[in-house]
């Protein structure tokens, strides 16, 4: 997997997207990698990238499934919805990675953009 950008590295910090930054906390949470393995897979600039984006990820995403969870000690009958949930935001991310890919590829704009008008008859 390419390491998507969203700037240059003149003068401005990298910025990358979330989908990316959520993918790589991940793999780095499953407990397979280590930082430094991650930052050399991904071709980052070193294990520090790799740490940012794991407390990124802890900070807004993590919280943001336990606000929706409605409580961090959930039933287990919830348990297995959760497991759904996580399985379906996987889903979503693997799917948003993929269109990004596809538009850098094909040079084409999947996703409509808000404010769009219809074509001139």
């Amino acid at each position: 997997m390419e390491k998507p950008r969203k700037g240059t590295q003149t003068g401005t910090f990298v910025t990358y997207e979330d989908s990316f930054k959520i993918a790589v906390a991940r793999e780095y949470l499953e407990g397979k990698l280590s930082q430094a393995q991650l930052g050399r897979k991904y071709g980052l600039s070193s294990g520090e990238v790799v740490r940012y984006f794991v407390n990124w990820y802890k900070k807004y995403i993590s919280q943001a499934e336990v606000w929706e969870s409605g409580s961090p000690l959930a039933s287990n009958a919830d348990q297995g919805l959760q497991e759904e949930l996580r399985l379906a935001k996987l889903k979503i991310t693997a799917l948003e990675m993929m269109i990004n890919i596809a538009e850098k590829e094909l040079d084409i704009d999947i996703r409509k953009k808000s404010g769009t008008k219809p074509p001139v008859k």
